[in-house]
This record gives structure tokens, C-alpha cells and sequence, in this order.
């Protein structure tokens, strides 16, 4: 029995680091992603902004209607100022975004938001499938 239990062991520690540099992959994969959203945010892309969401997202025809609106009245910008994978199962992955918000317009105060955001996989790459304020801070 003793035996059985230290293979059991053995052969889960075996297959830890590999399992460990699957959730580093991941983690960088979904990183590149949020950036790439926010750079065709900056652009004021619209197309290419939904292009890394989640069709059938709560948020997804929400957004879609938003942003056209959203750039033609200010001049908003965006930029990742943090990134945390937290982990995945069969069909989500998870992670804390902290993004700082700017925008050219009278009611608008510069802030950073943070976030869960949540991944899900469609067409076999992962889209962004909604995000979760967590708290928001005003900045000068």
C-alpha cells in the first residue's frame, strides 16, 4: 500500500512541470491578447476590437452598438498595467487585468480599472468572453 502511494506521488510530481509550463503558455497567450485588444482599441477599431471578444458574449452586441459612439465623441486610449493569470478548466480561463483609461472629453476622468476578465475559446482561439470590474480608481 505504502508502495502504491509513493508511485501515485511520483507520478504526479512527474507531470507537474509540464502542466506548469502549459499554464505559463496560456497565461502569455492571453496576456498578448488583452494588449492586442487594447491596441486596436487605441486605433479606435471598432471591428478589430470586437475581433478578439466572444461572439455570443453577455457583453458582445452591447459593445458592439458602444464603441462607434465611444470613438466618434472622445478620444479614448487605453493601456495594460497589469496582468495576473489566475488558472482555467475545460472551457474558461481566468484572469486579473488592471487597465489605466484616458479619454478627451468634459465628463471624463482618467481612471484604472480592475478586473476579472474571462476567456473562453471559439473557432479553436481564445476571445475575450466578458470581464468583471473588480474596483476603480480615479487618477489625476
Amino acid at each position: 500500500m505504502r508502495t502504491r502511494f509513493f508511485a501515485v506521488v511520483a507520478l504526479l510530481a512527474a507531470f507537474a512541470p509540464g502542466a506548469a509550463v502549459a499554464d505559463e503558455t496560456l497565461a502569455g497567450t492571453l496576456e498578448k491578447l488583452s494588449k492586442d485588444q487594447i491596441a486596436a482599441f487605441n486605433r479606435e477599431d471598432a471591428a478589430g476590437t470586437l475581433a478578439f471578444s466572444y461572439t455570443k458574449s453577455p457583453a458582445f452586441d452591447a459593445a458592439k452598438a458602444d464603441l462607434p459612439t465611444l470613438f466618434a465623441e472622445s478620444d479614448p486610449r487605453a493601456e495594460q498595467v497589469g496582468f495576473q493569470y489566475i488558472g482555467h478548466d475545460e472551457e474558461f480561463a481566468v484572469a486579473r487585468v488592471k487597465v489605466k483609461v484616458s479619454a478627451d472629453a468634459p465628463d471624463f476622468q482618467d481612471n484604472v480599472v480592475d478586473t476579472l476578465m474571462i476567456f473562453h475559446t471559439e473557432n479553436g482561439s481564445w476571445k475575450i468572453f466578458d470581464t468583471y470590474l473588480l474596483s476603480g480608481q480615479l487618477v489625476p
